[in-house]
C-alpha cells in the first residue's frame, strides 16, 4: 500500500482535486456545498478541535492512560462530535429559514403598504377631495356620499399567524398601521349601512362620521410611511440602524409631514 501511494501520489492528488472542483465549483449545488462546508469548518470543526483537542492534550500531559482507554475516549469524542454537528446544523438551518421568511414577509408587506398609501394619498388630492365632499354635504342636506369598501389587508391577514417572525422594531409599526386599516374598513362599512343612510340620522352626524373616517385615513397614511421607512432601513442597514431610525421617528402620527409616498 505504501509503495502504491509513493508511486501514484500525483495521480491521487489530481483525482482528489478534480472531486473538489466538481463538488464546490461545477455541480448544480456547488454554492450550497461551499456554504455548508465553510459552516462546518468555521462553526463546528475548528471550535470542537480547540475544545476536545485541549482536553486530549491536558490528559496526555498529566496522565498515563492505557491505549484502550484512549481508544474509548476518542470514540466518545467522535460520537459527541457527530451529535453536536447535527444539532448545530439544525439550529443554523432554523435561523436561516427564519431570516429568509423575514425577508419574504417584509417584501410582501412593503408592497401591500406601498400600494395602499397610493390609494390613501390619491395623487396628493385626498384632503382637497374630502373637504369638497364635506362642503357638498353641508350645502345639500339630502346628499349622502357613497363610500367604497376598504380591503387593504389581504397580505397581512395571510401572515398574521406568523407575525412573530418580524423583528420588534418593525412589528410594532406594522401592527399599528394595520389596526388603523381595519378601523378604516369598519368605518367604511358603517357608512355604507342603512343607519347612515336613514332619515333618522342628521346630516351633521354624517359629516362628523365622515370627518372621523378621513382623519383615520390620514393617520394610517402617516403610520404607513413610518412602517415603510423602518422596513427599508432594516433591509438595507440592519436591525441596529432600524432601531435608531425608530427612535428618531418616535411619533409619526403627530409629526405627519404630508409628504407623498414617493418622497420616502
Amino acid at each position: 500500500m505504501t509503495e502504491f501511494l509513493s508511486h501514484n501520489w500525483l495521480l491521487l492528488a489530481l483525482c482528489a482535486s478534480a472531486v473538489l472542483v466538481i463538488a464546490f465549483g461545477l455541480s448544480e449545488d456547488a454554492r450550497v456545498a461551499r456554504r455548508v462546508f465553510v459552516q462546518f469548518i468555521l462553526n463546528i470543526a475548528l471550535p470542537l478541535l480547540v475544545i476536545f483537542g485541549g482536553v486530549l492534550v491536558v490528559l496526555a500531559v498529566n496522565t498515563d492512560l492505557d491505549e484502550r482507554i484512549w481508544a474509548a475516549i476518542i470514540a466518545g469524542l467522535v460520537i459527541a462530535t457527530g451529535w453536536l454537528t447535527t444539532a448545530i446544523f439544525g439550529e443554523l438551518g432554523k435561523s436561516r429559514d427564519k431570516a429568509e421568511k423575514l425577508r419574504d414577509y417584509h417584501k410582501a408587506l412593503y408592497a401591500e403598504i406601498g400600494n395602499t398609501l397610493q390609494v390613501l394619498w390619491d395623487r396628493g388630492q385626498a384632503e382637497q377631495e374630502a373637504n369638497a365632499l364635506v362642503a357638498r354635504m353641508e350645502a345639500d342636506l339630502d346628499f349622502i356620499p357613497l363610500i367604497p369598501r376598504e380591503h387593504n389587508d389581504f397580505v397581512y391577514d395571510s401572515l398574521v399567524d406568523e407575525i412573530e417572525v418580524l423583528p420588534r422594531v418593525t412589528i410594532d409599526a406594522v401592527v399599528a398601521y394595520y389596526s388603523l386599516i381595519k378601523s378604516i374598513a369598519a368605518q367604511a362599512e358603517d357608512m355604507r349601512g342603512d343607519v347612515f343612510r336613514s332619515t333618522d340620522m342628521t346630516q351633521d352626524r354624517r359629516i362628523l362620521m365622515y370627518r372621523d373616517y378621513f382623519e383615520t385615513r390620514k393617520s394610517a397614511f402617516a403610520l404607513g410611511q413610518y412602517a415603510l421607512r423602518l422596513i427599508k432601513e432594516y433591509a438595507e442597514n440592519g436591525p441596529a440602524a432600524a432601531e435608531q431610525l425608530a427612535k428618531r421617528l418616535s411619533n409619526p402620527v403627530s409629526g405627519r409631514s404630508g409628504q407623498s409616498p414617493e418622497s420616502e
